[in-house]
Parts: C-alpha cells; structure tokens; sequence
C-alpha cells in the first residue's frame, strides 16, 4: 500500500509502464479506490498521473537533454521517477525545491535509493533550462513537433496533410489539458431546478448547455461523484457531444431502438431518457466484463425498459429495430485528452482492422434495421477513413440505403456540406465526434 501521493503514483505509472494492456484510467482507478488517502491529495495524484501520461514524449526530450549516457536503456523505474520529478518542476504548482527534494526522497522510499544522485542531478539541470532551449537542437521540424507537443510522429504526420500547422498545435495543446467535465441531469429522475439547486447547494460552478437543456458543463466537481445524488442517479458524466450523438436517433414511445456496441452504457442511457422511458431500448456489446458496465448504469439511473443482450455486431443477428445506434470501435482521435495513454497504444496501422471491423458492423447491422427506420453510424475519430470512408464504401453495396441529412437548426454549426455530424475538438470545446445519418427506404 502506497502511504504517500508520491509513491502511489509512482506505482500506477510504473504498473503502465510494464503492462501496457491496461490503461491508464483503470489503474489508476484501482490505485485510488484501495487508498486512504484524502480526496485533496487524490486529485494531486490524478493531476501527476495523468499529466505525465499525456507529456511522456515531451519529458523525455526534457531528461535526454541533460541525461548523460542512453537513456532510452535505462530501467522503467528510472524513467517514471525522473518524468515524475520533470513534470512537478516544470508543470505543477510545486515549488522547485520540493519538486527535487521530494523526487530525491521518493527514490529512497520505492527502493531505489541507487537512483537518488541520478535524479537529483539531472532536475537540478533541468531547473535553469526551458522548453525553447530543449527543442532548439532538433533540426527536423516534425521530430521537433512532436517533442514540443508530446505527439507520435505518425499522427502528426496524418493530421498536417488535412489541418494547418496552427490548427494541428491547437489540437495538440487540447490533447495535452484536462478535458471539459459535463453531466447529464437525468430527467426521468430529477427537475431542472432540483438539479440546478442541488448544484448550487454543492458549490459547484455550471453552465447549462444551449444544445441539449439535460447538459451541465461542471467546474470544481470532484465531490460530485460521491455525492448521494449520484448514487440515486440523478446525473450521469457524460460528453456533450456523445449526447448530440445519441439524440440523431429521436427516439419515441414504443419504438425499439438497438444500441448494438452499447458499453459502458452512457448514450443507451440517455436514449431511455429522451424517450421519456416509454422505448424499448436493446442494449448489446460482444464483452461480457464491459456489459458489467451496462448493467450498473441500468440499475443506478433505475432506467425502465431496456433489454442487454450480449452480441457481437459484426457477426450476430440484432434484433429487429426502428432505430440503431452503432457507436463503433475506432482509433478515438477525438478523446485523446479523455484517454491519456490512447496516444501511445495507437499504431499506423490500426486504421486498416478497425475499417475492417467498422465495416462488418454496418453491414451486419443494417439487415435488423426496418424499412422506414434510421441508424446513425458514429464515431469519436477524426480520421477519415473511417467515418466517410467507411461510409461511402458501404453505401455502395446497399441499395435501399440513403443518407439524410441532419436537420437541427441547433446543431448546424456542427453539420459538414454533406449532412452529417462532425466537431473538432480544439474549435469547439468538446470531443471530437462523427456521426452520420443512414435512412433504410420504406
């Protein structure tokens, strides 16, 4: 058991670094739910945790700088202490001194006092420098890029041949800050002005969204996921733009509507909301250990009416729908300040499976849908493949298919020249999503 914030984190990046098949949210989620540690010293170590995550390129480039000998050889240990130390010094509210001393002292209490002069020399030289001075050596500009901005080369590379630099570097800072915290205030549960009051009495700073009325953009509100009224499912967290997502399908009384990868259940939710209850709701997914998360939302927000099938879109008969929600798989380059270690786990040439798989599941999908009926395919990637071009690719095959453009006078902004959903994560202050609009002819 960790007894300090320092050394807790410690272990949870250090657990990333050696098992990369777990992310980062879970561990550190494990990691927070054994400690006694103090809500106030948590959200430290969250801040630490998920900051060197997101940095991990750009510290490198810190520490190689004044690392004397490979330091890509050296043991993770060593890395996670010396990234550790980097960011404190150059990114927290932590005084220098205490951001050396503490580093120092942290290496002694995980066992590796061997590295205490490392570390101790290395931020002391680290203390005079700034980032310009880091960066200046480099002479490709991509390679510089991506240190500067903590980005794999391959990504950038990507983005530049669709956005402007500027653009790319406006994404990349977002990529690298704390995302925007919305909830969803559940109305089959709460009123408006219950809800707002319960804020208010919780001392928490919101603004209600102007898109859909059931979204809180929430400042300061750690405490709020503790809280009784989160347990009796008043409020869920969820993005505004997955909610933007999920109402495309309008669901009414009566209609079944199938959520066919519906894990962990927040958009499935929002569908039995926005039907008021009254849809016959048919929540799948091919995971059994993801429906776990299904279940637990069903019965937290005490949702009526929703069936949870375990299924595998790409393969399975669906049940017969008069609407179907395909949230796919994909590379999530929309939500990679949401998921802060996604950026590492990616590789060029995932793109090509994921198509693969985003492909089955639209076509296998489209035969459970009825005539007259809508699915609204979506992701939360920016790339293009796999949204128009999984699209454009299908559509082809399917004769009675055809897109209708979304028509929401609200949503117009968000509405490309071809009528489907799309945000841009750095523009418009929520995740990056895709979501088109597929009309099956009566």
């Amino acid at each position: 058991m960790a007894n300090t914030p320092r050394e807790l984190a410690f272990k949870t990046l250090l657990s990333a670094e050696k098992d990369t098949s777990r992310s980062i949210d879970d561990l550190l989620g494990n990691a927070l739910g054994n400690s006694t540690l103090p809500p106030p010293e948590k959200r430290w170590v969250m801040e630490l945790v998920y900051g060197v995550t997101r940095l991990k390129l750009q510290l490198d480039g810190w520490i190689q700088f004044a690392f004397k000998g490979r330091y890509k050889k050296a043991q993770h240990a060593i890395k996670v202490l010396l990234r550790m130390g980097t960011f404190q010094l150059k990114y927290m509210h932590t005084s220098e001194h205490a951001a050396i001393n503490e580093s120092v002292d942290l290496c002694k209490r995980v066992k590796q006092r061997q590295a205490a002069n490392l570390v101790n020399a290395i931020l002391r030289k680290l203390q005079k420098l700034n980032l310009e001075q880091i960066l200046a050596p480099i002479k490709d500009d991509l390679k510089r890029l991506s240190i500067e901005t903590s980005h794999p080369e391959w990504l950038l590379e990507r983005w530049l041949t669709r956005y402007a630099v500027e653009d790319v570097i406006q994404f990349c800072r977002h990529n690298n800050n704390p995302p925007k915290i919305w909830n969803r205030r559940n109305a089959l549960k709460v009123s408006t002005a219950d809800f707002e009051a319960f804020l208010e009495k919780e001392e928490v700073e919101f603004h209600q969204s102007d898109l859909l009325s059931s979204f809180y953009m929430v400042e300061n509100s750690g405490k709020l996921l503790v809280s009784q009224a989160f347990r009796s499912g008043w409020f869920s967290y969820q993005d505004l733009a997955a909610g933007m997502v999920a109402s495309l399908l309008a669901p009414k009384a009566n209609e079944t509507i199938v959520d066919a990868c519906a894990a962990p259940g927040g958009k499935m939710a929002f569908l039995s909301e926005l039907s008021g209850g009254d849809a016959i709701i048919k929540a799948c997914d091919a995971s059994s250990s993801r429906l776990n998360r299904v279940y637990e939302n069903i019965k937290r927000l005490d949702l009526p009416g929703i069936e949870v099938k375990q299924l595998d879109a790409a393969i399975d008969k669906l049940p017969e729908a008069d609407g179907i929600l395909l949230d796919v798989p994909c590379s999530g380059t929309g939500v990679l300040n949401r998921r802060p270690d996604a950026r590492w786990k990616r590789q060029p040439t995932d793109t090509e499976s994921l198509v693969d798989i985003q492909t089955k599941i639209l076509k296998n999908s489209w035969g459970s849908l009825k005539p007259g009926g809508v699915l609204v395919y979506a992701t939360c990637t920016l790339e293009p493949e796999e949204n128009w071009g999984v699209i454009d690719a299908v559509l082809k095959q399917l004769e009675d298919a055809e897109i209708e453009a979304i028509d929401n006078e609200k949503f117009k902004p968000y509405i490309d020249e071809r009528g489907a959903f799309s945000t841009l994560p750095w523009q418009d202050n929520m995740d990056g999503m895709f979501a088109v609009k597929i009309r099956k002819q009566a």
